[in-house]
């Protein structure tokens, strides 16, 4: 124990202050350190179903890596039709439609082949906030769409496309532009017609099928389950997803006489009112990480996190009865992941921002939509000058701790996991100013990180520095 200052004044991220202090005229600060224990967790170790994956983004595509193994992504979503919607009065027809998947960014092969599989749901899903198992990212589709039917439409593309180019250049996004027309399908007692033929067919049945967005999923059009079925090499980070058709109507002159045939574009999207969820697939590799004792790792998405065990029982018996001012942990990465990492062509990249919670409580987090608070959660940013991650404000978390130790004299079953902590990938959404952050989510973006640690690697020290205040007599 070293004498580290001797302080006047307190902030309000100090814990533990009695009244005491009233009648103080220094307060003595010293500072200690403890030595912290981490390990490779699997994502399913804290939830068997994956990752809670409710964001505005959608997933596409399938690698494989060295060090991690295969991972492969895809996606359902709905389509939004906006509030009481009609298609022009002199609609002739739909011409053509299409499902255009936007994305800025990617990871792995530009130029590796790949199909994309469209079909269409076969019955609605509704999200009222009462299955919290439609966003975890290993929902089971075959409950959503006939596995066995011929698919909507197959689309063959690369991640770098160069018939896209162009509108790249322009806009600053990629395309993947799938004809929902490639083939009639058989619509029950519709018969067989085209998927454009069909929505034309929809809308003359009834034009409150596109009145909102529940009309049109129930009444229209269920959703989309797109997947691979050929090809691997990249994964798409879609930001966009638009329905477009090509509809034809006849145009009055100012007289009201029919003078023309106008082809027009009518665009529904995918929005954050309708349902849309990614699934995420990793293989078995990623068990030869979690054996790994030497370091602990990260692997995003769904795949790595790694479990922080605090030695609480040692830190209460030494500063149970002390003001802890300060309570910090450093997490370091190093280079590479491996001996293999050399050899990729497709470096992952470094995740961003990391959440320091209770193991305990990751599901109830990210479930309820929570910010971190720097009570019970932490967020801290990767450091590339010095390649690290630094929590500095787990006081409050550790006199929480302290707490229920005092009201525990028998500590309850389970005590001991529910005092670990877990380091997750996160990815963070701000304010119009990019000043505060507002929320956070799973990072779902192909991302890695091996930490120095490990149950048989290097110790991580806690440093603390509390007061002892020094009473006047």
């Amino acid at each position: 124990m070293g004498l580290a200052a001797t302080l006047y004044s307190c902030d309000d991220s100090t814990t533990g202050i009695g009244e005491s202090l009233a009648n103080t005229d220094e307060i003595n600060a010293y500072s200690m350190s403890f030595e912290a224990t981490t390990n490779t967790i699997k994502y399913e170790d804290l939830n068997p179903n994956g990752v809670y994956s409710r964001t505005n983004s959608a997933y596409l595509g399938k690698f494989t890596d060295k060090d991690f193994g295969t991972f492969s992504a895809d996606f359902i979503t709905q389509i939004n039709c906006p509030e009481e919607y009609e298609f022009p009065e002199t609609m002739q027809e739909i011409d053509g439609t299409t499902l255009e998947l936007y994305y800025s960014s990617f990871y792995g092969d530009s130029s590796s082949p790949m199909r994309a599989r469209v079909d269409m749901l076969t019955q609605p899903i509704d999200d009222d906030g009462t299955d919290p198992s439609l966003y975890y990212t290993s929902y089971d589709p075959t409950r959503f769409y006939d596995a066995t039917s011929a698919p909507l439409a197959e689309k063959d593309y690369s991640a770098y496309n160069i018939a896209s180019d162009s509108l790249y250049n322009e806009t600053g996004y990629y395309s993947v532009v799938i004809d929902l027309d490639q083939n009639k399908q058989d619509f029950g007692n519709l018969g067989e017609m085209t998927f454009s033929q069909w929505l034309y067919t929809k809308y003359k049945e009834n034009h409150d099928n596109f009145k909102d967005a529940y009309s049109f999923i129930h009444n229209v059009l269920p959703g989309f389950y797109v997947h691979n079925t050929h090809g691997e090499g990249s994964v798409l980070y879609i930001q966009d997803i638009w329905l477009r058709m090509n509809v034809k109507y006849l145009r009055k002159s100012s007289s009201g006489k029919v003078d023309s045939l106008v082809n027009a574009y009518v665009s529904f999207s995918a929005t954050p009112e309708v349902y849309m969820s990614t699934r995420l697939e990793n293989s078995d590799e990623l068990d030869n990480l979690v054996q790994e004792k030497k370091h602990s790792y990260l692997k995003t998405p769904a795949g790595l996190c790694t479990e922080v065990k605090l030695p609480v029982e040692e830190m209460f018996e030494k500063l149970s009865n002390d003001t802890l001012n300060s309570v910090s942990i450093t997490f370091t990465k190093l280079k590479e992941i491996s001996e293999n990492s050399g050899t990729s062509s497709y470096k992952m990249g470094t995740p961003k921002n990391l959440l320091l919670l209770r193991k305990s409580e990751v599901n109830e987090f990210f479930e309820e939509n929570n910010n971190y608070d720097n009570k019970n959660s932490f967020i801290a940013s990767y450091n590339s000058t010095t390649s690290t991650y630094s929590f500095t404000r787990l006081n409050r978390l550790i006199s929480q701790m302290f707490n229920e130790m005092r009201t525990q004299p028998e500590p309850p079953e389970g005590w001991d996991e529910h005092n670990k902590l877990v380091l997750i990938p996160v990815k963070a959404e701000y304010d119009s100013q990019e000043e505060y952050i507002v929320g956070l989510s799973h990072d779902l973006e192909v991302n890695s990180a091996k930490l120095i640690g490990g149950k048989e690697g290097e110790k991580l020290k806690i440093e603390v520095i509390y007061t002892q205040p020094a009473i006047k007599e």
